[in-house]
């Protein structure tokens, strides 16, 4: 990946969680950053544990295939959590946060620390990294890792205004150099009149820092793009319109993922107003079109529902998503069988593949009294449904091979 890699801000969009609870004790806050392993790709979401306990936050370590959580972690004392980073050193996951002493509920410095599923760490456990900041009066920190360029970046706020500073990790250890490689400011809202708006997250890959933004109750999700060089805009703000229709559309953080050569910039949303709070990510990619066809999802199986038989082989019933022409498709293949006397969910699709908006195509079926093609319907609950057997007219298999339709 070279240097100068910029993610197109206006590229299509895939999915990585959709709507997922936090439902962990009944925490009533929203969920703040997110973050990746850049080797296990556990994806990590943090929440503030209620609105009683700021400075006491939640990670969850989620599962990719289910959108559902495995396991999770407390942390006391630690801030607000509006942005964190993960490493990946001897075989296990380090976060980064900001830490304590607090400010108007936010850290003032920043540490690491193993992830511990299902225990609590505070500022005195051992296994905490010694607090760093950049300057003595920073406030409002927060880091993010750079996994492609090994470089931590820090924001934090002094007398001068909001600086992101970067400082390189070694490699070999994983441990940060804390000698900085450069700093820029945050514009200012003269500069960048969006850029006034709440702030809910960075992310740096190479030459380039992202910057996200927006407020919870109107549809103003931002991201824009820094250059490193001076600070200036390179790209954006672009008006993020992905996943249309969720209840609520507070963006919450951003993270940069390597997937094979290329990289991904997620971004996440607090996705509801109601307790548990959900969690939607998603995501831009550096990834090119091949002959004018971008892949968002490779091919992914599609697990039956129970009573239904899933083909095997080449006939194995799967899906993906691509982008042809600046449309996105949902493309399926494979077979189901079984013995259909009714509407009937035949499988549910993974996070990745799940719609907003429900879907209809037609796709052929067992013949019957010359009946060979039945509909099929996907939810924004990624439920796939026939529609159309009977007692006097049941279908025995339908075939995915021409589902292709437009997703959003």
């Amino acid at each position: 990946m070279a240097v100068t890699d910029l993610i197109d801000l206006a590229g299509p969009w895939g999915r990585v969680l959709s709507g997922t609870p936090l439902n962990h004790e009944k925490h009533t806050r929203a969920p703040q950053s997110i973050a990746v392993d850049p080797v296990t790709h556990d994806l990590f979401v943090v929440q503030i544990r209620d609105a009683l306990e700021y400075g006491n936050l939640c990670v969850y370590r989620m599962d990719r295939a289910t959108g559902q959580a495995l396991d999770h972690m407390h942390l006391d004392g630690f801030g607000h959590g509006y942005q964190i980073g993960a490493q990946h050193i001897g075989g296990t996951t380090y976060l980064w946060t900001e830490c304590g002493p607090l400010y108007e509920q936010f850290g003032t410095r920043i540490a690491r620390f193993p992830y511990l599923p299902g225990q609590v760490v505070t500022m005195t456990s051992s296994v905490l990294s010694e607090p760093f900041s950049p300057v003595p009066d920073a406030k409002f920190i927060a880091p993010s890792v750079d996994p492609v360029f090994q470089r931590l970046t820090v924001r934090y706020l002094t007398a001068r205004g909001y600086l992101f500073t970067q400082y390189p990790i070694d490699p070999s250890t994983g441990d940060v150099v804390w000698t900085p490689l450069r700093t820029v400011a945050h514009p200012s809202a003269a500069q960048v009149p969006r850029l006034a708006d709440t702030f809910q997250g960075f992310a740096s890959l190479g030459d380039h820092l992202y910057l996200y933004t927006g407020n919870p109750d109107v549809d103003d999700t931002h991201i824009t793009a820094l250059s490193w060089t001076d600070g200036s805009v390179v790209a954006g703000p672009r008006l993020m319109t992905a996943v249309p229709g969720l209840e609520r559309r507070e963006p919450e953080g951003l993270a940069i993922e390597l997937v094979g050569a290329e990289a991904r910039l997620l971004f996440g949303f607090s996705g509801s107003d109601t307790t548990p709070r959900e969690v939607t990510v998603c995501f831009l990619s550096t990834d090119a079109p091949v002959q004018g066809v971008k892949v968002l999802a490779d091919w992914t199986a599609l697990p039956p529902a129970a009573g239904i038989t899933a083909q095997t082989g080449v006939r194995a019933p799967r899906g993906r998503l691509v982008d042809i022409a600046g449309t996105t498709f949902l493309q399926l293949r494979g077979v189901f069988e079984g013995t259909l006397a009714k509407d009937t969910r035949v499988a549910t699709l993974p996070p990745t593949l799940t719609p907003s908006r429900t879907l209809r195509a037609e796709v052929s079926r067992n013949n019957r009294g010359g009946r060979c093609v039945c509909r099929l319907e996907i939810s924004p609950e990624g439920a796939v449904t026939v529609y159309g057997p009977t007692s006097d007219n049941t279908v025995t298999w339908v075939d995915l091979d021409a589902c292709s339709v437009a997703w959003r």
